[in-house]
């Protein structure tokens, strides 16, 4: 499975002798937001002219999880049918790529500058996120983000977000021909879902406040460093790593 051709990069470097900073960035609540108004509706309709009986769409937290575990659990009352599962998976991304328009799109301050920060040579950028690889794609492009993103490790093929560290982990070694430093990853997310999912790997986290948690709700899962924003990268990564970079 190589992550990296979902968005057709390619690390066209020499070999690296120091490892790099591998910066992963969630995407929904940290570097964008969706609509409530859309999204929920959109998915009540996939739902609904699925003839799958749910009842909370409306009402289940998403924040932190993987498209995987979120349209696993729509399908409780319905066993498990890989074949509605992917009926399902296929309409949602068709409906979302059709549907979704940039005013459904709220896009976080700094998110340009930090991404143009970590977007040299002195780190690998990418993304650990929750969504379907296609479905991230989708939402990026319309926020207009261009994130090069080396390495993907999506919600794809695991419900539990805690298993997409090692994608990263190993996509790194693929790429780069060395042994990965989970100390040299830094997690970039806004729940508590980022920063277990960080800490389980060994990684490096960085809470957020621009999705539904407080500071003070983020504080209490222990991450390396909680910002308001991505404001000032070179400022607060140098002070997350203890080194000038």
């Amino acid at each position: 499975m190589k992550y990296v051709d979902i968005f057709e990069n390619t690390l066209n470097r020499p070999f690296l002798m120091k490892h790099p900073w591998v910066i992963l960035f969630d995407i929904d609540g940290t570097l964008l937001t969706v609509d409530r108004n859309f999204n929920r509706p959109l998915l009540r309709s996939i739902v609904d002219d699925l003839g799958i009986t749910y009842h909370g769409v409306e009402t289940d937290p998403f924040s932190g999880r993987t498209d995987h575990d979120i349209l696993s659990s729509f399908l409780e009352n319905h066993g498990s049918d890989a074949n509605l599962y992917n009926q399902l998976k296929s309409t949602y991304i068709d409906r979302l790529t059709s549907e979704l328009r940039p005013e459904h799109i709220l896009l976080h301050s700094f998110v340009h500058e930090a991404i143009s920060y970590f977007s040299n040579e002195r780190f690998i950028p990418g993304l650990l996120t929750g969504n379907f690889p296609d479905a991230a794609k989708v939402k990026l492009s319309r926020a207009g983000i261009v994130l090069d993103s080396k390495i993907g490790a999506f919600g794809e093929f695991h419900r539990d977000r805690n298993m997409l560290p090692q994608i990263a982990i190993s996509s790194v070694e693929q790429l780069l021909n060395i042994e990965a430093e989970p100390d040299k990853f830094v997690i970039i997310g806004d729940t508590p879902r980022d920063i277990e999912c960080a800490k389980s790997a060994g990684m490096r986290s960085v809470a957020v406040t621009t999705g539904k948690f407080s500071g003070e709700e983020l504080s209490s899962f222990e991450p390396d460093m909680i910002l308001e924003s991505l404001q000032n990268p070179e400022m607060w990564f140098e002070k997350l790593v203890g080194q000038p970079v």
